[in-house]
C-alpha cells in the first residue's frame, strides 16, 4: 500500500453508517482527479473540504480508493463562494436564497467573519425574523462548536462523533472533550476504550484516578445495558481490571472510596451506579405503597357480577378480581391465554362503574392493538405522561393521572426507569393492573421489572395457562409454549392445526439469503395477499455477515426498492422502510422502535428559505422530520427482535442460520420473535440452530436486587 495525504473536495456521498461512523465518499483531488475515500467520514459533508490521510488499495469489487485513517474539515476557502454557500445552507433557516443575500453583503472572504461577529445581526439583514432568527443563530454556534469538536476528534479517526457529543454536553462540548474526556463514556458509541484514546492523547495520567472511575462507570453502564441494575463486587473489579489493562491495581478500596465520592451505591456486596440504585429502591417503596393502599372507592366491589365475564376461565375470573380488590395487580400469559379478553372485560366492568379507566402501552403499535380490543381509547406510556422534550413528565406525583384504573399491556418491554416514571404519576386511589408476558424478551435497559414482581410473588399475580381453542389451532401458538418450556417447536401440521408456522432448511449462507428476498418479495406477498414492506419483518440475531441485519436490509432494499430517489447523500432512499432508533422524539410523537416508510423530502431547494425535511408514514399518520433528526433512522427490512419486540404484523420471517450468529439466538429471543406474527411465521435456517436456541435460555444473567427488596420487606394488602 501507498500512502496517501492530500486536500480533498467531497462530490458525492455512496453510503454511510451513522452507528459506526463509516462511508464511501467519491471525491476530488486539488487537480480534479476523482477518488473514493472510504473510512470514518460520515462527518464530511458533499462540497465540503478536507485534508485526507489513508492509503491506497485495491478493493476486489470497487476498484482502487483511499483507506482513510484520518479527515479534518477544512473551512471553504475564502474566495470559494460556492464552497461558502453550502456551507451557510447547512445553519438551521438559511437556504440557498439567504446564504447568497450574505454572499453578497459581506463578501466570500469577510461573511464568516461577520456573521462570527454578529450572528443575530448578520441572519437578521438575510432576512431571518422571530424565533427563526434564534434558532438560526444557536444553529450558527452548534456548527462552529462541532468543528472545534472535528479538530480536536480527527486525528483519532473519531470525528463521526463529534455531533453525539455535541448533542449530549451542547455548547460546552469541546471543553468537556478537552478537559474531562472521560465523561465520553457516557455517550452512546463511545466506549471506555475510546475515551481512554482521546485521553492519553490529551496528556491524561495512565494510572489516575479518573481513569478508574471511568472504567468501573463504564462497566456498571454496559452491565445496565445489558439488563442489570447492579454487579457484584468482585465481577465489577475483574471486568474494570480486564478494562483498565494487566498492570492494574485497582481494588475494593478504590470502589469504596468511590462510593464516599456519591458515584456509587454499595449494598452489601453489590454495586450500582448512584441513580441506578435510587430507581430501585424507588420502584420497591412505590410497589409497597401501592400495595398497602386500599383500592379506589369505585373499584373496591367484591368482584364483577358473572354475567358480564361470560366465557372467561376461572383463572382470568382471578385476574379481573385482583384488578378490582388491590391498588396493584399482575396479569402473565403467553400467546392465545386471553391476556386481551381480560383486559376488555376489565375495562368495560370498570366504565360500567363509572370509573375513569386510561388504558396504556409502551409502544404505539401496542396501544393500536389495545384500542382494537377493547374498544377504548389507548395511549403510549409516554403520551399519557404529557411528555415534554427536554423536560420530561407534567404528570408525576405532584399532577397524577387523572383515572381510577390505569391498565400497561405489554409491561414486559418496560425497563427500570420507564415503570417508575409511569408509577410516579399513579394517584394515591388509582388501581394498577400490569398486563405482559413474563417469558418474552428482557426490555432494551436496565432491569426487568415486571418479570421481577411476578418472581417476587409480592404482589397478587395472574399466570394464564389455558390456551383458547381458537388460538390452540394455531402452529405459532403451539410451537411458542413448545419454545417456552424448552421445547424444539413442530414443523409438522396435524388434524385441524393451522399451518402458520414453517422452517426452511438452507444449508449455504448466501442460499439462504436468496431464499429469505424471495420469501419477502415474492413468495409470502403472493400466497397471503400481503404487501412485503408493510406487512412482513424479517428478524434476524446480527448485524454482520452474509445473513446479518445490515446484509438483508441491502438485499431487500435492492429488491423493493432500487429505484427510490435517494436522500441524505445517498444513505436513504425515497420508499425506503425505516426505524426511529435512539432516544424518543416526543414532540414529534416519534418513539424508538417506530417503523416508518420514508415519503418524501420537502423544502431545501435551490430557493428554499429552510433545510430539507423528511416526510414519514407510520400506520395513518404523516411526520416531518427535521434534517438533524435523520441520523436516527435505520433501515428496517430486517431488524434485531431486541428492537422489534414492539412489533406485530402479518407475517415473521426469522434467520436461525449457523452463519447469522447462532450461538446469539437464545430461547426468550426465539420465542418474541415467533409471536411477532398473527398471519405466518417462517424460520429460514437450520432444525438443529432452532433446537439449540430453545433448549438454551438466556445466560447472560441479570444483576437486579427489586426481588429480594420486595421480599425482604414484605408488605400485607389490605
Amino acid at each position: 500500500m501507498s500512502a496517501f495525504e492530500s486536500e480533498v473536495i467531497v462530490r458525492h456521498i455512496r453510503f454511510s453508517n451513522p452507528e459506526t461512523g463509516w462511508a464511501v465518499l467519491d471525491a476530488a483531488a486539488a487537480d480534479g482527479t476523482p477518488i473514493a475515500l472510504v473510512g470514518p467520514l460520515i462527518h464530511l459533508e458533499e462540497r465540503e473540504r478536507a485534508h485526507v490521510v489513508g492509503a491506497w488499495v485495491t478493493d476486489s469489487r470497487y476498484g482502487r480508493q483511499v483507506k482513510v485513517s484520518q479527515a479534518s474539515p477544512l473551512p471553504p476557502a475564502d474566495t470559494d463562494a460556492e464552497a461558502v454557500l453550502a456551507y451557510l445552507v447547512r445553519v438551521k433557516h438559511v437556504g440557498a436564497k439567504r446564504a447568497t443575500r450574505l454572499i453578497e453583503r459581506y463578501g466570500p472572504a469577510a461573511t464568516f467573519e461577520a456573521i462570527d461577529a454578529d450572528p443575530h445581526s448578520a441572519f437578521a439583514a438575510a432576512g431571518i425574523r422571530g424565533a427563526a432568527l434564534a434558532e438560526a443563530t444557536r444553529s450558527w454556534e452548534r456548527l462552529r462548536v462541532t468543528r472545534r469538536l472535528h479538530l480536536l476528534l480527527a486525528p483519532h479517526g473519531l470525528a463521526y462523533l463529534a455531533s453525539r457529543i455535541r448533542e449530549t454536553y451542547g455548547d460546552g462540548a469541546h471543553r468537556i472533550l478537552s478537559e474531562c474526556p472521560y465523561e465520553l463514556t457516557s455517550v452512546f458509541g463511545v466506549g471506555f476504550l475510546i475515551a481512554d484514546r482521546i485521553a492519553r492523547a490529551l496528556g491524561s495520567a495512565a494510572d489516575g484516578p479518573e481513569r478508574d472511575r471511568a472504567a468501573i462507570l463504564h462497566t456498571l453502564s454496559e452491565a445496565e445495558r445489558g439488563g442489570s441494575t447492579c454487579m457484584p463486587v468482585e465481577l465489577l473489579l475483574g471486568a474494570a481490571r480486564e478494562l483498565l489493562g494487566d498492570a492494574s491495581e485497582l481494588n475494593e478500596g478504590d470502589i469504596d472510596a468511590f462510593v464516599r465520592d456519591g458515584d456509587l451505591v454499595r449494598e452489601d456486596g453489590w454495586i450500582y451506579r448512584a441513580a441506578t440504585a435510587e430507581l430501585e429502591a424507588e420502584l420497591a417503596e412505590r410497589v409497597q405503597e401501592l400495595l398497602a393502599g386500599a383500592p379506589g372507592e369505585r373499584l373496591s366491589d367484591a368482584g364483577p357480577p358473572p354475567e358480564n365475564a361470560d366465557g372467561l376461565t376461572d383463572e382470568q375470573m382471578g385476574g379481573v378480581a385482583n384488578a378490582f380488590g388491590h391498588r396493584l395487580s399482575l396479569i402473565t400469559g403467553g400467546p392465545g391465554t386471553g391476556k386481551t379478553a381480560s383486559i376488555r372485560t376489565i375495562a368495560i366492568l370498570a366504565a360500567a362503574r363509572q370509573a375513569r379507566v386510561l388504558l396504556v402501552a409502551p409502544t404505539g403499535r401496542a396501544a393500536i392493538r389495545m384500542h382494537e380490543a377493547s374498544g377504548m381509547h389507548a395511549t403510549t406510556v409516554h403520551s399519557a405522561l404529557g411528555w415534554i422534550p427536554g423536560e420530561g413528565p407534567t404528570h408525576d406525583a405532584h399532577d397524577p393521572l387523572r383515572c381510577d384504573l390505569l391498565i400497561v399491556d405489554e409491561t414486559s418491554m418496560a425497563n427500570l426507569e420507564l415503570l417508575v416514571t409511569l408509577l410516579r404519576a399513579v394517584g394515591p386511589k388509582t388501581n394498577v393492573v400490569l398486563v405482559g408476558d413474563a417469558d418474552q424478551l428482557a426490555p432494551v435497559g436496565a432491569g426487568k421489572p415486571f418479570a421481577e414482581l411476578i418472581t417476587a410473588d409480592a404482589v397478587p399475580s395472574t399466570r394464564l395457562t389455558h390456551i383458547f381453542r381458537q388460538a390452540a389451532g394455531s402452529m405459532i401458538v403451539q410451537g411458542a409454549h413448545a419454545i417456552r418450556r424448552g421445547e424444539e417447536p413442530s414443523f409438522a401440521a396435524t388434524g385441524d392445526m393451522r399451518r402458520d408456522l414453517f422452517l426452511i432448511e438452507r444449508a449455504d449462507a448466501a442460499t439462504a439469503r436468496d431464499e429469505i428476498v424471495s420469501l419477502v418479495c415474492e413468495r409470502l406477498p403472493a400466497h397471503y395477499g400481503v404487501d412485503p414492506i408493510k406487512d412482513i419483518q424479517v428478524f434476524a440475531p446480527v448485524y454482520r455477515g452474509e445473513l446479518g441485519i445490515d446484509a438483508l436490509n441491502d438485499a431487500l432494499r435492492d429488491r423493493l426498492n432500487p429505484d427510490g430517489p435517494r436522500v441524505r447523500g445517498g444513505r436513504l432512499r425515497i420508499g425506503d422502510k425505516l426505524m426511529m432508533t435512539g432516544r424518543n422524539l416526543h414532540d414529534l410523537g416519534l418513539m424508538n422502535g417506530t417503523l416508518l416508510t420514508l415519503l418524501d423530502e420537502v423544502g431545501g431547494g435551490e430557493d428554499a428559505e429552510d433545510d430539507a425535511a423528511l416526510l414519514l408514514a407510520a400506520e395513518d399518520q404523516v411526520f416531518r422530520l427535521p434534517p438533524e433528526q435523520s441520523e436516527r433512522l435505520r433501515l428496517a427490512y430486517a431488524c434485531s427482535v431486541h428492537r422489534g419486540q414492539g412489533i406485530e404484523l402479518p407475517v415473521a420471517v426469522i434467520v436461525a442460520h449457523p452463519a447469522a450468529g447462532a450461538f446469539f439466538l437464545r430461547r426468550e429471543m426465539l420465542y418474541t420473535a415467533v409471536t411477532r406474527a398473527k398471519l405466518a411465521t417462517v424460520i429460514v435456517g437450520s432444525r438443529d440452530v432452532v433446537r439449540r436456541a430453545a433448549r438454551t435460555p438466556d445466560t447472560g444473567r441479570r444483576h437486579s436486587r427489586l426481588a429480594e427488596r420486595l421480599t425482604r420487606q414484605p408488605v400485607a394488602s389490605p
